[in-house]
Parts: structure tokens; C-alpha cells; sequence
């Protein structure tokens, strides 16, 4: 009993330093930018009211370019993924057609390897396409990209939908194309929206292919904004102005944050769902 107890402070102990070693980082975020430069020297936990919106005004001018162009390739990648994994699911769920097995097998193997060994023939199709430092030059390799994973996803969602529905849809006169947007498309709207929040933070949090890609300040995304911010604060180029790089962050996240808050009930349902429930 004595040593059950012991055990159970002990697992208290460990969950409680992992959560302090989670929160410390955010807590520095939190009150750092609500301060000036001097003040961070030398305050760094208590807050300062009124916040120092310059923080944030200097931020934004910093990072809002970057910031639209990510919300643009953000945006035309999702778009355009999930249209391309949602077509090619319901063709492997709902199709009948020679090698359909096989063909699905070969995708499913592709999700096997690491997107690291794809990087350089990348590039190379890239530039032999001319899309070196352009946006399109993320957003072609994104969209094309979505479907190995986002057909595996949404082949067994699309093939649980029950077979009522098409067969009535059929006899209305509806065909093939017809059957996809107006059946299979309104009833995955949860698994379609998980798809989708999933490419966005992808496209969001991505720092390798914007790296290799882009080369003028203007077309940078954001994962590159906030680099070359945080290296200029750290490096004292920017007079240590991390109250200002802090800002920044906090600018950078809120997009997914709103996302998220908007798209939860969505992005759990298409999580946890395994069928449909009529």
C-alpha cells in the first residue's frame, strides 16, 4: 500500500515537471512582449500594463509580407489537396476498375518513405520547372503531395458511407462526378476539414522547402521571417530587441490558434470518426 502510494507521488512529481517544462517556454513568450527592451533586461516576469503595442507594430512590419504569402500558399495548397485526395478517395473507394488494389498499395507504400529523400529531386523539378523563388514553387509540390496520405485517409471514410445513399442517387440520374460532390463530398465535411487543417499547419510550420526555394525577402513565408528576425535579435543586430521577436511569434501563431478554435469540433469529429453514423 505504502509503496503504491510512493508510485503515485512519484508519477505526480514527473507529470508535474513536464508540464512546468511546457509552460515555461509560453510563459516567457507571454511576458516578454508586453515589455521594451530595458524593461525585459531587467523584469523579465512581471508584467507591464499598458502592453508596448510597438512590440507589436514593429512586428508586424517585420513579418507581414511573409505573413500573406503564407496565407496564400496556406490557403491554394489546401484547396487544392484536399479536391485532389478527395477525388482520388472516392475513386479507390467507390470505382471499380483493373489494378485498383495494386495501385493503392503502391500509394500506401509511398507514405513509407521519408519526405527527407524526396527533397533533392524536388528541387530539381522545381527548377526545371522554373518555380525556383516563386510561392508556386511551394504550392505545386503541396498540392500534388496531399493525396498520398489524404487518399489513404479518405478511401476507408468514403467506403463506410452506405450504399443507399449512391443507389438512390443513381436511380435520380445522377453519374459518376455527380455522385462525388453531391453525396460522398456533403457528408465527409469533418474528415475533409481534418485534411485540411492538417496541410494548412503542414504549409505553416514548413522551414526545409521555403529554404531551398525561396531567395528574396519578398517572397518569404513566415518560417523564414521569423528565422532571420530571431537570428538579427540574437546576434545583436537588432539591439536584442527579443520583446519585438517575442511579438512576432505570437503574430505567427495566432492564425493557427483561430484556426484550430473554429475548426476543433470539425478536426476531432474527423479524427475519431470511423464511419457514418445515419
Amino acid at each position: 500500500m505504502v509503496r503504491k502510494y510512493w508510485g503515485q507521488i512519484s508519477l505526480n512529481v514527473i507529470i508535474a515537471g513536464a508540464v512546468l517544462l511546457s509552460v515555461y517556454p509560453l510563459s516567457i513568450l507571454l511576458f516578454g512582449f508586453s515589455k521594451d527592451t530595458l524593461t525585459w533586461e531587467y523584469n523579465k516576469w512581471l508584467p507591464v500594463l499598458p502592453l508596448w503595442f510597438n512590440n507589436v507594430n514593429y512586428a508586424w512590419s517585420t513579418i507581414h509580407v511573409a505573413f500573406w504569402n503564407t496565407v496564400f500558399v496556406g490557403a491554394i495548397s489546401a484547396a487544392g489537396g484536399v479536391f485532389l485526395s478527395s477525388l482520388g478517395g472516392f475513386v479507390f473507394a467507390r470505382l471499380k476498375f483493373y489494378g485498383k488494389e495494386i495501385i493503392f498499395y503502391f500509394i500506401i507504400a509511398l507514405m513509407m518513405i521519408p519526405g527527407i529523400l524526396g527533397l533533392v529531386p524536388w528541387y530539381l523539378l522545381v527548377k526545371e520547372l522554373g518555380m525556383l523563388n516563386s510561392l508556386w514553387g511551394l504550392i505545386w509540390p503541396n498540392i500534388f503531395g496531399t493525396p498520398i496520405f489524404g487518399i489513404f485517409l479518405l478511401r476507408g471514410f468514403f467506403a463506410a458511407i452506405p450504399e443507399d445513399l449512391f443507389e438512390a442517387a443513381k436511380m435520380d440520374g445522377c453519374g459518376t462526378f455527380k455522385l462525388y460532390y453531391k453525396i460522398a463530398v456533403p457528408v465527409s465535411v469533418s474528415i475533409l476539414a481534418t485534411l485540411a487543417v492538417m496541410q494548412i499547419v503542414g504549409v505553416w510550420n514548413d522551414l526545409i522547402g521555403p529554404s531551398i526555394i525561396l531567395t528574396d525577402p519578398d517572397k518569404y513565408v513566415i518560417t523564414l521571417a521569423l528565422r532571420n528576425f530571431s537570428a538579427q535579435v540574437i546576434s545583436g543586430e537588432d539591439a536584442t530587441n527579443y520583446p519585438a521577436l517575442f511579438s512576432a511569434y505570437i503574430l505567427a501563431s495566432l492564425p493557427l490558434i483561430l484556426l484550430f478554435m473554429f475548426a476543433s469540433k470539425y478536426y476531432v469529429e474527423g479524427l475519431t470518426s470511423s464511419g457514418l453514423k445515419l
